[in-house]
């Protein structure tokens, strides 16, 4: 029931006021529409939520470009394993990044220069895996290493002969170096060098390609060798070595 309005005048009588004007009836309308428009957003905002995590969480598709340069598009969903098995040794870093990488670390490692020794020994130790790196740099320090090659005054020069893959799995790698290690003094120029032949033998596991580790590989374990004349002879990428993963 809706009761009438009064009005007081200064006569003090009691004036009845009659129905709302239409323009107040106007805004009540429009602000009804106005929340009705606010629930229909919100919905459409829910809605694209909800389609965009369907998106990204949808198996990842592939295109296949042949030797002519043509595109196949082939989805997740009838992707076989032996395809889903050859994509992911695509993914794998080839042979060229992985001898680049061997003599990389090598050189950081083994290509010992007093003058130089203070910044490629922790670069070569950011190159081996977690388990490696504490054990060979506890190592280190312990024999105080960093300082007695700074303070010997020796540059080590590597000629390598040969990087190659030995055998492969689908998450390490074993590589052997074989290389010729030359040892000089850099403060008496008639000293004679000391040259000897090494065969260095690397796990190298293959990890998610980040900042720092752009090529995809990290040193998990390592092995020198030194070689005689007749040790040479049968070294080479045949030659099998069992290394373990150093986990």
């Amino acid at each position: 029931m809706r009761l009438p309005a009064l009005l007081k005048t200064g006569r003090r009588q009691a004036v009845e006021l009659g129905a709302p004007p239409a323009v107040w009836q106007a805004f009540q309308r429009a602000g009804a529409w106005k929340n009705w428009t606010i629930v229909v957003l919100l919905g459409l905002c829910v809605l694209q939520t909800l389609v965009a995590v369907q998106l990204v969480s949808r198996p990842a598709e592939y295109v296949l470009v042949g030797s002519d340069g043509k595109a196949t598009y082939v989805r997740r969903g009838v992707a076989t394993d032996a395809l889903l098995r050859f994509l992911a040794d695509k993914t794998k870093p080839p042979e060229l990044t992985v001898v680049r990488f061997t003599r990389d670390f090598l050189v950081l490692s083994l290509g010992i220069n007093s003058a130089t020794v203070e910044s490629n020994w922790p670069a070569a130790l950011a190159l081996m895996g977690p388990d490696l790196r504490g054990r060979v740099e506890k190592e280190a320090k312990e024999l105080g290493m960093v300082g007695a090659y700074k303070t010997s005054g020796q540059k080590t020069d590597l000629q390598f002969e040969d990087v190659a893959i030995v055998t492969q799995t689908s998450n390490l790698i074993h590589v052997r170096a074989t290389l010729t290690r030359t040892r000089r003094s850099l403060l008496d120029d008639g000293a004679v060098p000391a040259i000897d032949r090494i065969a260095v033998d690397l796990a190298e596991r293959l990890v998610p390609a980040r900042l720092d580790r752009p090529d995809g590989l990290e040193v998990v374990e390592w092995r020198i060798e030194k070689l005689s004349a007749s040790a040479a002879a049968a070294t080479g990428p045949n030659a099998k070595v069992e290394l373990s993963s150093g986990r």
